[in-house]
C-alpha cells in the first residue's frame, strides 16, 4: 500500500515546510508498516540545482503493509505530530481517498479518521 502524505503550514514559509516535511518523514520511518518514506519528484529543477528533478515540496509517499491497528498508529502518529509542530494540516491519500487531518474538535476528527480506517480495512465499525 502506498499513502501520500501531503504537509501545509499556516503561513506558505517553503523552508519551514521543508524543514517539517522532513520532520515528519524521519517519524513515519519509525513505524514498523513503513517500509520506505520518499519525496516524490516535482519535475524538473530549476537551472543551478544540484539534482537534476526537483521534490514536491509538503509531499511525502509512505510505502507498507499496514494493518488496520498499523494505520491507526500511523494516523496517531500524524496527528499528533500535527499538533506539536503546528502544521495547519495534513491530508493522508490512498487511491482515491483522503483523511485531512486539521484543527477540527477532537470529536469530528476522530470520526473522520474511524471512517478512513474503516473504508481501509473493509471492516464493521467497532463500537
Amino acid at each position: 500500500m502506498q499513502i501520500a502524505v501531503a504537509v501545509e503550514t499556516t503561513d506558505g514559509d517553503a523552508e519551514e515546510l521543508d524543514t517539517l516535511t522532513r520532520e515528519l518523514g524521519e517519524e513515519l520511518l519509525l513505524l514498523d508498516a513503513a517500509e520506505s518514506v520518499a519525496r516524490p519528484e516535482g519535475g524538473a529543477a530549476p537551472a543551478g540545482a544540484k539534482s537534476g528533478t526537483a521534490t514536491t515540496l509538503g509531499a511525502l509517499l509512505v510505502t507498507g503493509v499496514f494493518s488496520r491497528a498499523a494505520l491507526n498508529t500511523m494516523v496517531s502518529l500524524v496527528s499528533e505530530w500535527r499538533q506539536r509542530a503546528q502544521a495547519r494540516r495534513v491530508e493522508l491519500t490512498e487511491g482515491d481517498d483522503s483523511l485531512i487531518v486539521e484543527g477540527v474538535s477532537g470529536r469530528d476528527q476522530k470520526a473522520l479518521i474511524e471512517a478512513w480506517l474503516q473504508r481501509r480495512s473493509g471492516s464493521d465499525p467497532q463500537p
